[in-house]
């Protein structure tokens, strides 16, 4: 792996990633770059400065949830009190919102336990990721909020490589086009290094990354 480099986020200035070029493998692609959201997650003050980012553009959205998915729990919490205290102009004034994180099956699908399924059903919720680069994991999401009775209220991620998902719009931090030459190619089909014979740098998930 090389040396990261520091990206800003042109959607707020105070929040930065730092990218890793290399050879890397998640779930459902290669990519060429490591994106490390670790500060923007686990910092006090850049977490909440994503959270009234992604604030700004929900005025005009009913949340009743927040599903909070890989390690945006933190972010969520804020999003939760920005959202509740926007004021008259808000569809969520005064709201109490709830923050709800699944579990999965042993098949990978997304699930609640009995005791959070009346936060979802008939719920506007609202899908918080860290990372969006073919829209599985959202898709898988969305699945499983109709499964349980609510409704996808929205989509944001802290990066994301799609700009609209179903119509709606992906709140989006930074974007592919943020990174120089950022590539992903769904389960590895194409990938450049794996056609120059080069090995996996590491693998990918969404708690960090393991080297090989």
């Amino acid at each position: 792996m090389q040396q990261p480099i520091r990206i800003t986020s042109r959607v707020n200035q105070q929040l930065y990633a730092n990218a890793i070029p290399g050879h890397f493998a998640t779930n459902h692609s290669h990519i060429n770059y490591y994106i490390d959201m670790s500060e923007i997650k686990h910092n006090m003050n850049m977490a909440l400065e994503a959270a009234r980012s992604i604030a700004f553009h929900l005025s005009s959205v009913s949340v009743d949830t927040l599903m909070c998915m890989e390690g945006t729990e933190y972010i969520g919490a804020y999003l939760a009190r920005e959202l509740s205290t926007a004021g008259l102009s808000s569809m969520n004034g005064n709201k109490s919102i709830y923050l709800v994180e699944p579990d999965s099956n042993v098949n990978g699908q997304f699930v609640f336990a009995d005791n959070l399924r009346p936060m979802i059903e008939h719920r506007n919720v609202l899908i918080l990721v860290n990372t969006a680069s073919t829209g599985q994991t959202l898709s898988q999401a969305r699945e499983c909020v109709e499964y349980y009775g609510g409704r996808a209220a929205g989509y944001a991620a802290l990066f994301s490589n799609l700009s609209e998902l179903g119509g709606k719009p992906v709140i989006r931090l930074f974007s592919g086009e943020d990174f120089p030459h950022y590539q992903n190619f769904i389960r590895g089909q194409n990938c450049p290094a794996c056609a120059a014979g080069l090995r996996l740098d590491a693998i990918v998930s969404p708690r960090g990354y393991t080297k090989l």
